[in-house]
């Protein structure tokens, strides 16, 4: 017989599935309709809500799990679409920086704000401000959990090819 928490356990994980799972989808479609891959999606989605005087190559390497050598390749192919932009820093001359164009911003953009509208307008139908706080609270937790998780996994040797 399920107890109150346990049942309650199933549901929170059932719905944590299905909404990583629509995550997942979506990001695939943004992926076809902006022509990039799961990589470099990732990286225009850190420069687009990153602070642009501070998104450097090898910040991008380090979040994406990526080399030095991978990363320029990365910034080469948005770059070549005209997503990105790298120049020096305003202070340091000697770190480049890397910045959204205008064209990735206004893609992006489209792509994504009705789903922010419509989000948002739900949240505040549905939610008091106490609710939205505590959800808040619990994706803020929750992201910290995941890129703890992916941290542990990054330490990971990779499994071996099945034979």
């Amino acid at each position: 017989m399920s107890t109150e928490p346990a049942r309650i356990a199933v549901e929170l994980r059932k719905a944590l599935e299905f909404y990583h799972g629509t995550a997942e989808d979506l990001a695939r479609e943004s992926i076809r309709l902006l022509g990039v891959n799961e990589t470099d999606r990732r990286a225009l989605e850190i420069v687009l809500l990153g602070d642009e005087k501070s998104t450097t190559p090898g910040m991008l390497a380090e979040r994406l799990g990526l080399t030095a050598a991978g990363a320029t390749v990365m910034l080469n192919r948005l770059e070549k679409q005209g997503y990105i932009a790298r120049s020096l820093h305003p202070t340091d001359r000697r770190r480049v920086i890397v910045v959204a164009t205008d064209l990735a911003a206004r893609r992006v953009q489209e792509l994504i704000s009705p789903l922010v509208d419509e989000g948002y307008k739900m949240m505040l139908s549905w939610f008091d401000p106490a609710e939205l706080e505590m959800i808040a609270g619990f994706l803020t937790r929750a992201g910290e959990l995941q890129r703890t998780h992916r941290q542990r996994l990054r330490n990971m040797d990779p499994y071996p090819r099945a034979k």
